[in-house]
């Protein structure tokens, strides 16, 4: 099933801040994620270990935040995308996290589940995450498709790599000034 296919246009989608009732799904979808976009780009044995279980402290920490009313109002936005209650995307934004950032805001984590990619939701995430300010985000060395997916979004490769932050992951650095309209 394509992605077209499988959930319509992205004004389908329910998105909203994660709640702790969403942190078992929410796990899974993000360890499956990983699993089928990172596999051929991480080492196999890296890939094979993720489990939703390596998720769960973040998804519990930032649910739990979510419902006792202690986000920080730094602008950070967390948001999971729902079709029939059953999470496939979210994105994750916030204030920048490297010692010497190229922009004020980062994107953290934008990811949405390979059967509902091609249909919007990740533009949406995107937008409602993040807005269309200036930012930065670090992508996948070999994940092509995020690549040109930011590249559409103003977001443009500047020559910095960090080797090995993840398991053998290189990462490249993509910054966006801002967005014309």
């Amino acid at each position: 099933m394509s992605g077209a296919d499988a959930a319509g246009p992205a004004d389908g989608y329910e998105l909203r801040e994660p709640r702790p009732a969403d942190v078992d799904a929410c796990t899974e979808l993000h360890a499956r994620i990983w699993r089928e976009t990172y596999r051929g780009i991480m080492p196999d044995e890296v890939v094979d270990r993720l489990s939703p279980e390596g998720f769960r402290p973040t998804w519990e920490r930032v649910a739990q935040a979510y419902q006792q009313g202690t986000v920080p109002q730094d602008g950070r936005a967390f948001r999971v995308a729902f079709i029939d209650g059953e999470p496939v995307g979210f994105g994750m934004t916030g204030p920048a996290l490297d010692d010497d950032p190229p922009a004020p805001r980062q994107v953290y984590a934008l990811n949405v589940a390979p059967e509902h990619q091609g249909t919007g939701l990740a533009q949406r995430l995107l937008a409602e995450a993040f807005g269309d300010g200036p930012g930065y985000l670090w992508v996948a060395r070999g994940n092509d498709r995020a690549v040109r997916f930011y590249e559409r979004h103003g977001f443009v490769l500047d020559g910095t790599a960090a080797e090995d932050r993840h398991d053998g992951l290189t990462e490249l650095r993509m910054v966006r000034a801002t967005v014309e309209g």
